[in-house]
This record gives C-alpha cells, structure tokens and sequence, in this order.
C-alpha cells in the first residue's frame, strides 16, 4: 500500500487542490492519505478529513517540515511513503512510473519532474518547469519534499530531520546515500508547486531567510545523528568554497591590500567553476551561505515531537 503523506499550514485553497490531485492520480492504486499539520487557524483540518485524509496536528509552537513529514511517517500504514507538500499537486501517472521504477531497478526512492508557479496577489507571474533539469533517468543529485520512498529506507536511514527549518531534504539524502540507499529521478511529471512571489524581504530578510538559516541547521542536524561527514560529503563543493572564502578574508585581514589579487582570482576561479556546471547564479547563493550558515549553527535547537490524532 501507499501512503501518501501530506503536511501543510494555512494552504487554504491549495490543500483542496492537493488532497483532490491525489485522489484522482492514484484511483486505481491502493492507498492512505495522511495530513500533519502545522497549528493552522484557516479550517485545514476539517478540509482534509472531508477529503479523507487521517489528520494530526503537531503540538510545538514553531514546527519544520521535517517534524510533520516524520510525524506522518510514523503513522503511516505503507511500505511505500510519498511525501507531498500542501502546495502541490501530483501529476497523473507518475506513481506507476515510480513504482515500476522501485521494482525493476532497485531504487530506495523516486522523485521526478518538478513545475513552479510563482503568484503575486493569486496570479500567476512565471514559472519554472521542469526545476531540477531533469531530462534523462538518473540518480537524483538532490531532491526537494516531493519525494517517494521505501518504509524501510526511511527506517534504516534513521528518518527526516525534525529540527531544522530548512535544507531536511539535503540531510536527508546525504544520510540515504550514507545507508547505501538509491534515489532515482525520472524525466516523468511528478508535481505542479505553487509558491509565492517574495516582495519586499530586504537586506536581512535575504540573508537570514529560513532557506539560508536551514543549511546551517541542517549540518547540526547531521551532526547529532553521526552523519556530519556525509553531509560535507554531498555538499563539498559548497563547503570547498565555504573554505575559501574564509581564506580570502584572512588573507585580506592579514595582508591587507597586498592579498587583493589573490582574492579576486580565488573568487573569479569559483564563478567559473560555477558557470562551468550551468550554476552561475549560485556564486551569489554561495555569499549569502557565507553569512547564514553560522546562523543557522548557532540558530538551532530541539523541537517537541509531540503530537495529536484528529478524531
């Protein structure tokens, strides 16, 4: 059976839409959906169980995903667990295909073709299909919280990380590629997301939004499970580069002016590394990351893991 887990907080109208997809992508399947939800005050909830869904409401004041998508774990009833957000909708016939694909080349998890709607005011202003770039069957470089995965996986990989607020799902796969585990991507449809257009976030905001606090968290996280290695392991180059920059800011603390050179070609040497893996706009990513991942280490901390059935 699958379970289909899906987590969420004031998504409204979108819950709707995701619960409804579900339904009618997986009518011929076997399965159970599973709603976790983060204290939404928008009638969430009582959506969900008309929809069908088995309800439970995380009780921490502030929740992570990967606190309600290991909540909803837990109960589930499965040996398959798809994972979906509120703001998604599954694409029709993506689930066969990543069964097919669990069965017949030994995968411990799926994921596919990712399509963005970006909306200002409930309009539509641009989107990114096909996110990831995924045009070829391959083993996923990384995935986001659309995600299929074996029970069994999940368990011997010791499941999501709950107290991070960001950046779970690149703890999580490093821990599955640590356990010897095979995620998959196919070039197949998996989920339309709808996300929201951020105006006005200003300096601070961009620096530390719970994206770049994330990253920091998410290594602690690592940390305290004994997968710190693996972490660095998937992200070396972010780290690579982490490190250099801290040696050009020596340098130049040091050395003053007479270090400017150098840290302009060490700078000039990770822009092109970027460009040459199509990744460009992630050398100013990797600035803010110099800024935020202290951040996020010094940001993080336990969460309660307590949680209550909807009856």
């Amino acid at each position: 059976m699958i379970s289909v887990i899906v987590i969420g907080r004031n998504e409204g109208e979108r819950l709707r839409a995701c619960l409804e997809s579900v339904q009618s992508a997986l009518h011929a399947l076997v399965y159970e959906t599973i709603y976790v939800d983060s204290r939404s005050t928008d009638g969430s909830v009582p959506l969900a169980r008309a929809l069908g869904a088995r309800c439970f409401v995380l009780e921490a004041e502030e929740t992570t995903a990967g606190l309600a998508r290991s909540a909803g774990a837990k109960e589930a009833k499965g040996d398959t667990l798809l994972f979906l957000d509120g703001d998604m909708r599954l694409c029709p016939g993506f689930m066969e295909k990543a069964l097919e694909a669990m069965a017949t080349r030994r995968y411990d998890g799926v994921c596919g073709q990712r399509e963005d709607e970006y909306c200002r005011d409930g309009r539509i202003v641009s989107r990114s299909v096909n996110y990831f770039g995924c045009d070829a069957e391959r083993l996923a470089p990384e995935f986001g919280g659309a995600i299929c995965l074996r029970a069994d996986a999940l368990v011997r990989c010791g499941g999501w990380a709950e107290d991070t607020v960001a950046c779970e799902e690149a703890e999580l796969h490093a821990r599955l590629l640590a356990a010897g585990c095979r995620v998959g991507e196919l070039p197949v449809p998996m989920i339309v997301h709808t996300d929201a257009v951020r105006d006005g976030r200003g300096v601070v905001g961009v620096l530390f939004s719970r994206r770049r606090l994330g990253e920091g968290q998410a290594f602690r996280c690592a940390l305290a499970r004994g997968a710190g290695h693996a972490y660095l392991r998937r992200e070396r180059m972010k780290f690579l580069f982490y490190a250099l920059d801290w040696l050009c800011l020596a340098l130049l603390a040091v050395l003053g002016a007479a270090c400017l050179p150098c840290a302009c070609f060490i700078q000039a040497a990770q822009f092109g590394a970027l460009l040459a893996r199509r990744r460009a706009r992630g050398f100013v990513t990797q600035k803010l990351f110099f800024f935020a991942f202290p951040a996020g280490l010094l940001t993080y901390r336990r969460r309660s893991r307590a949680y209550t059935a909807v009856a």
